[in-house]
């Protein structure tokens, strides 16, 4: 059956669609669903009419997927633009907040600084922060609550807040 019939379907499919691939990809799906559903199908007409109009209801489902493939395809697009366009407005204020953050930062005493990266750069707990530094756990707390109200402080100045 295959062998009989593959390069009618297709070639009919083609003429459809105008996609080589699409087509194959339809009459290979085609024939693998009548194999799978081969003790279920009962066919009444003669065997050409029938793969002829499944192949027709599946060129169908194909546009009609396509169609809604293509709808998604332009409103993520369309999305994509405008945020686009909204971050570049939000470029230079990123930046600058960025450089406020890194410059209160590099401002903080030594172990201050290591202890609030270690927490927030490498997601480390305050006891893994507190063995890797040689300090107690209530040091770590210490110097990261510290870290955080000059972040605050600063932040609050260059025009950002951390609440």
């Amino acid at each position: 059956m295959y062998a009989r019939y593959r390069l009618v379907l297709k070639e009919m499919a083609e003429k459809m669609l105008d996609s080589k691939q699409i087509a194959e990809d339809i009459v290979q799906e085609l024939f693998l669903n009548l194999y799978n559903r081969r003790y279920q199908i009962d066919i009444q007409v003669s065997l050409r009419s029938y793969l002829k109009k499944a192949i027709k209801f599946r060129i169908l489902n194909e546009y009609r997927s396509s169609g809604v493939r293509n709808t998604y395809r332009r409103e993520v697009n369309a999305q994509y633009t405008l945020a686009s366009s909204e971050n570049n407005c939000y470029d230079f204020e990123i930046k600058d907040l960025n450089y406020s953050i890194q410059t209160t930062i590099d401002g903080l005493p030594d172990k201050c600084k290591t202890a609030f990266l270690l927490s927030r750069t490498e997601d480390l707990s305050y006891k893994d922060i507190s063995g890797y530094m040689g300090i107690s756990v209530s040091t770590v707390e210490k110097h990261i609550s510290k870290a955080l109200k000059v972040l605050k402080s600063n932040l609050i100045i260059s025009d950002f807040s951390i609440n």
